[in-house]
């Protein structure tokens, strides 16, 4: 039988300003960045402070004794600028006239250049005609790596031409810039490339036999062999295969760019510091930068409006304009106190980090470098470990060496127990042999409770000997 009743119960849920708390301490400065223009954009309530603290007063900044931008005019008042002259340039505009290409710079911005169009532009002042055209449709087929991939039996069905035609339009390709490219195997864009180097007078004869002649033996590297056959000695042999490998390209269009293109036209992602470690007398000081998003506060006719309504006696029948006061008020004040708490998290995770790694802030180096768990700063601090997270996710920090490095680091085993034991074996001296037991010791001065059992099982992973065997 289907019955209603009623059952009273608790159930957790999250509160939203928690959540809002917990998504900007995430947020890299970026990110905040944008939501801080967004919040501003949506909240009426909620807008940028002025920098100029005279902006809202209707004095004349001469006529205020207390002011010192006053000050500041009275001083420049003394100097004497001669102003500058604008000559007023006559420009009338047509709709119905032709657009200047001339004036139209985004029209001037040069656009990158791809490989098959830096090829076509050499082959447009070599060749003509015949050559021309089938040369330009070979381009087509050529891979990113420079190489021509085509079946050249099937071209002579679709451009309808003879073999010597379609081999002077490979041989043109061939000798375009970059050398190498238009090749159909590695072997002919060696040779393409050797000869081009023998022209600049730059070419090696050993290597470019070693090619010709002995491909299969050169590939097996067999020096010998190729030195009965070539009756040359190992050395010259050798020279010339160090010759093949470092000045030759078996990618030659890999390194193509605009031969106007200083670098990469790649963007590069520059990454900002969240934090600054700064090295005083007294020790280290920690600034949470701001990466230019400005100091917020309440618009004051909104702050003013809100005690209006709060000074009501009821508050059940209110207008929805009030609504509307109340909750952008409120909702300005919650994302203020979120930042401010963001600083706040974001400088005792640092003090702790900085406390704790004093020898890698000292040195820079990363063998200073103490275990640290995000659980252990969160005890320290008596907040949840997500929350350390959160604070350390996809930041930055500028240490005192002005090195740029992220907050991971210093939660990483970055120096693990077995690289120190690594280093310390390898500054061993002589005379004085380091037991595991002396191991263990170092490793509790840097941090590592482990113990010798653990330092002699890490020592044969790392296959080396004991003490005894070692100078044995």
């Amino acid at each position: 039988m289907l019955t209603q009743r009623q059952v009273q119960g608790q159930r957790q849920r999250i509160d939203p300003k928690l959540i809002q708390a917990n998504t900007l301490l995430q947020f890299s400065g970026l990110e905040l960045e944008q939501a801080i223009e967004q919040e501003v954009l949506d909240n009426p309530a909620l807008e940028l402070e002025d920098d100029n603290p005279c902006s809202g007063c209707e004095l004349s900044p001469l006529g205020c004794s207390n002011c010192h931008y006053a000050e500041q005019s009275e001083d420049q008042s003394l100097i004497h600028v001669a102003e500058p002259v604008f000559q007023e340039l006559a420009y009338t505009f047509d709709p119905g006239a032709e657009p200047d290409d001339d004036d139209d710079f985004i029209g001037r911005i040069c656009a990158d250049v791809t490989l098959q169009e830096h090829l076509r532009q050499q082959l447009r002042n070599i060749a003509s005609g015949t050559a021309y055209e089938i040369g330009d449709y070979l381009i087509n087929y050529i891979n990113g790596s420079g190489y021509l991939e085509c079946d050249l039996t099937e071209l002579l069905l679709e451009l309808d031409a003879s073999d010597e035609e379609i081999a002077e339009a490979v041989s043109l390709i061939q000798t375009l810039d970059p050398p190498g490219v238009g090749a159909r195997d590695l072997r002919e864009c060696l040779l393409l490339q050797l000869k081009y180097l023998a022209d600049d007078g730059n070419g090696s004869r050993v290597a470019e036999c070693i090619v010709s002649e002995c491909w299969s033996e050169m590939v097996a590297r067999k020096i010998q062999i190729i030195a009965r056959r070539l009756k040359m000695k190992p050395e010259q042999v050798k020279d010339g295969l160090d010759f093949i490998q470092t000045k030759l390209n078996p990618y030659p269009a890999a390194g193509f760019r605009s031969p106007w293109t200083c670098g990469s036209t790649e963007a590069c992602n520059s990454v900002r510091p969240d934090i600054i470690i700064h090295k005083t007398l007294t020790g280290y000081e920690i600034e949470i930068v701001a990466n230019g998003y400005p100091a917020l506060a309440i618009n004051p006719h909104y702050a003013e409006l809100y005690n209006q309504v709060h000074q009501r006696p009821s508050r059940r029948r209110m207008s929805e304009d009030a609504r509307h006061i109340i909750n952008s008020v409120e909702r300005a004040e919650v994302f203020i106190n979120n930042l401010n708490q963001r600083r706040k998290t974001l400088r005792a995770i640092t003090k702790c980090i900085v406390e704790h790694q004093h020898g890698f802030l000292a040195t820079g180096s990363r063998l200073f470098l103490r275990p640290l768990t995000r659980a252990k700063v969160a005890k320290m601090l008596s907040i949840h470990e997500s929350t350390v997270s959160r604070a350390t996710a996809n930041k930055y920090a500028l240490l005192p060496s002005q090195e740029l490095v992220e907050l991971d680091l210093f939660f990483q085993s970055a120096q693990s127990a077995m690289d120190v034991i690594s280093d310390l074996l390898c500054a061993e001296d002589g005379s004085h042999r380091m037991s595991d037991r002396d191991i263990a010791e170092k490793l509790h001065e840097r941090g590592f409770i482990i113990s010798r059992r653990t330092v002699a099982k890490y020592r044969q992973a790392l296959r080396i000997l004991s003490s005894r065997q070692r100078y044995a």
